[in-house]
């Protein structure tokens, strides 16, 4: 007896890529520049395998590396027939600017923005609150106990500096950043 082929779910990473448009985000990154000397590893292998990466909870490319090639067979079907190596995957991160990721973003919060507010026209919400924005500014520490435990160096006052600065503007009747 072999084995099935029809698989009644469909892994996480499956559901977010169907929301996504592999054309646009190919059109976005060539418009960007992010196309340039770029052989096998486009935009949307960049943007699978960081997804990847992101859901599994890697820290670094050797754990993402290293699991993609544990997987190869699992994310062919996503668009990813050759597996980057470390230093592809290192230089796709320095090469390709992150305002096409910002792009892809912005176009995903365009098309379903309307599925994601609580703003409905069956509701009475106040016209001030449509206009109302959250803005917020967090710090994320890069020498946390946790992550990055030797990085950095030792200053007199036993603290390590060194982290990245987040600000977003959340709609406060849609609750997206």
């Amino acid at each position: 007896m072999g084995k099935s082929t029809h698989f009644l779910g469909q892994p996480i990473l499956g559901q977010l890529l169907n929301y996504l448009n592999n054309a646009k985000i190919l059109q976005f990154s060539h418009d960007g520049g992010g196309e340039r000397y770029v052989k096998k590893f486009n935009a949307w292998c960049h943007l699978t395998v960081m997804l990847y990466a992101v859901i599994s909870r890697f820290d670094s490319l050797r754990e993402i590396t290293s699991a993609t090639m544990m997987e190869c067979r699992k994310l062919q079907h996503l668009g990813i027939m050759d597996l980057p190596r470390r230093s592809t995957l290192s230089d796709a991160n320095s090469r390709r600017d992150e305002g096409i990721f910002g792009k892809i973003y912005m176009d995903l919060y365009q098309t379903y923005k309307e599925r994601l507010s609580s703003d409905s026209p069956s509701r009475k919400v106040p016209k001030w609150m449509r206009r109302l924005q959250i803005i917020d500014s967090t710090t994320v520490s890069l020498f946390s106990n946790l992550i990055f435990k030797g990085v950095g160096r030792n200053p007199k006052t036993g603290k390590k500096k060194g982290g990245i600065k987040v600000h977003s503007v959340i709609h406060a009747n849609e609750g997206v950043p």
